[in-house]
Parts: structure tokens; C-alpha cells; sequence
């Protein structure tokens, strides 16, 4: 039996995918374990798809991999550098 167990979860936003005016960006949801016990520590990661971001001329919208609507709010929390990656590109 493990002594301590930790349990973290992050969302991060993959490169933007660019086409004209259409920019995507996936987003992907990775979990961090870690066990420490008296005989060592074990840890883990998993990374798995969360959602795609979309951004075009109707507006920025996101799924999630069931294709049901995401909160764009949630996720401009959970990735500060959401925004950024969505803007126009300046020429």
C-alpha cells in the first residue's frame, strides 16, 4: 500500500492548425500519478484528447470528444495562453 498518492490533472493546448481564416486548436488532457511508498515511487502519465477549439468567421466554439459543446470560459482558465493561440495572425 502506497504511503502517498498524488493525482494531477492539466488541460494544455496543442499547436494551432491554420487554413485561411479557419485556425483549430486541439486540446489534450494529461494526468499526472505518483506513489511513494517504502519500497520506491512509481509514477505515470496519460495523455489523452480532450477537445478541438475552433475559431471562424461565426465565432470560436469548442467540443469535446464526444461532440458535445465545451465552456470556452472553462477552458481560458484552465490555458492562460488559449487566447494567443486563437488571434489572427499579424502579417
Amino acid at each position: 500500500m502506497p504511503e502517498r498518492e498524488t493525482k494531477s490533472e492539466t488541460l494544455q493546448a496543442c499547436a494551432p492548425v491554420t487554413v485561411g481564416l479557419l485556425v483549430v486548436v486541439p486540446i489534450e488532457r494529461v494526468v499526472k500519478h505518483l506513489e511513494v511508498g517504502e519500497a520506491g515511487f512509481w509514477f505515470s502519465f496519460e495523455k489523452e484528447p480532450y477537445a478541438l477549439v475552433v475559431r471562424d468567421a461565426g465565432g470560436t466554439r469548442a467540443v469535446n470528444v464526444a461532440a458535445i459543446a465545451v465552456s470556452m470560459e472553462e477552458l481560458r482558465e484552465r490555458i492562460p495562453d488559449l487566447d494567443a493561440l486563437l488571434a489572427p495572425a499579424r502579417i
